[in-house]
């Protein structure tokens, strides 16, 4: 067991590594996984509120007031190199799930970025009030996470 402990640390670093160095190599690249590792942590926080207000998850007000917080305070970090020209699914069809539109639609993609910002802003005011007030806050989230995902997202 002890061995094990001590190989899964080494082989994710491998792993890792190996990623990183292939990413270094191509910069898009690199971009894209730093815009993909937002999205994978934003699913993180929002996943719990969405099972809170199913039922599927027992609500509790801190930790629903804490993930909404994490979801507000990710959005005061900057994304700026994460979304170069031709970093879309056409030109990384293995890589990026991000459509052309994204670039020639600006105004919508700023409009879906608004939508997502108010929504997170919501729920971040009332997800530690109550389960009601969690529900009602959540079904923007997923609408404006959907908006954009079926906008700018390839399948």
């Amino acid at each position: 067991m002890k061995n094990i402990l001590i190989l899964l640390p080494v082989m994710a670093m491998v792993i890792v590594s190996g990623t990183t160095a292939h990413a270094e190599r191509d910069p898009v690249k690199k971009a894209i996984e730093a815009r993909q590792a937002v999205m994978v942590l934003r699913s993180w926080y929002a996943g719990p509120l969405f099972g809170m207000a199913k039922g599927d998850i027992e609500y509790d007000a801190d930790w629903a007031s804490a993930l909404a917080n994490s979801l507000k305070a990710e959005l005061d970090t900057t994304d700026r190199g994460m979304w170069p020209e031709e970093s879309d699914y056409e030109a990384y069809p293995d890589f990026s799930r991000t459509l052309p539109e994204w670039w020639l639609d600006a105004d919508g993609a700023e409009e879906e970025e608004e939508a997502y910002a108010n929504a997170v802003a919501q729920i971040a005011e009332s997800a530690g009030d109550g389960l009601n007030a969690l529900r009602s806050a959540v079904g923007g989230l997923g609408k404006s996470c959907k908006g954009c995902h079926d906008s700018f997202r390839a399948e």
